[in-house]
């Protein structure tokens, strides 16, 4: 008996001395140093703070002398109210003097910028979109692999990779990823009937290849009008130039920008992921 209170003592006397506690470590570097064994799967490593229901907690009363003291609620409190008003989860508490409060971590920062907020590896980011719709009618070349013209009016354009002109179009991304095409635009046989495949969609210029692209059959009597709309989900890659096309055979086409002087078409590029 008298041996175990001596080294009661010893210890004691080691903390006063020393005014620092450390855990698995003769040289703690902090008031209380905890040293875990990462390399022993055997061992457990972890702080446990004081576990109990927030029922219980609201039967305790604390004083500004606890302020800062952690405590792990299991159940929320069933009637909050006083210093446990906030105590409404389970979860890791604190108490700052007056009530407990949740420990959370910190809401991620949003990204400056336009457009849709998405997650891609964990990290928000600002998805690339490219919104636009002619601003007038353009022909269509017959039998030709072409980039749309008149492409002029852009409602979004937030990484600035589009450029349209009265004879073409073109685009970029700023990363590779998995994009959203749409194409919604209507076709007017004029001046002359029109039978044959139209192939529309996303032209890689670089390359030279579709990378997304529809089929139709238009048979068309003069003056006639059709709506074409089409939307895919592709990969497109940083680094190469994409373009609105279009490939009217046998006979050009007016594809037309504005019908009754309002806007009638829209054209547009988004990423996924």
């Amino acid at each position: 008996m008298k041996k175990t209170f001596s080294t009661l003592v010893l210890v004691a006397s080691a903390i006063l001395v020393n005014a620092q506690v450390g855990v698995n470590t003769q040289t703690p570097a902090a008031t209380l140093d905890v040293v875990g064994k990462p390399s022993v799967a055997s061992t457990l490593d972890g702080i446990i703070p004081p576990r109990l229901t927030g029922s219980e907690l609201r039967a305790k009363t604390y004083s500004a002398a606890q302020t800062g003291s952690l405590v792990y609620v299991t159940a929320p409190d069933t009637a909050p109210a006083g210093q446990t008003v906030n105590v409404t989860s389970k979860g890791l508490f604190s108490f700052d003097g007056t009530v407990w409060t949740a420990v959370s971590t910190a809401s991620p920062t949003a990204p400056v910028g336009t457009g849709t907020v998405i997650y891609v590896n964990g990290q928000q980011q600002i998805a690339q979109e490219v919104s636009v719709r002619m601003n007038a009618d353009w022909t269509a070349p017959a039998g030709t692999n072409s980039s749309i013209g008149n492409i002029q009016t852009e409602m979004i354009d937030n990484f600035n990779t589009f450029t349209g002109t009265s004879s073409g179009n073109s685009f970029s991304v700023n990363v590779d990823g998995t994009y959203l095409a749409i194409m919604n635009f209507s076709l007017q046989a004029n001046p002359s009937a029109v039978n044959g495949n139209c192939t529309y969609g996303i032209w890689n210029v670089t390359d030279g290849v579709w990378v997304a692209e529809n089929v139709e059959t238009n048979i068309m009597n003069a003056g006639a009008l059709k709506n074409m709309a089409f939307s895919v989900a592709m990969d497109l890659q940083a680094g190469k130039t994409y373009s609105f096309y279009i490939n009217q055979s046998a006979t050009s086409v007016l594809v037309r920008g504005q019908i009754a002087g309002v806007p009638s078409t829209f054209f547009s590029i988004k990423r996924l992921k």
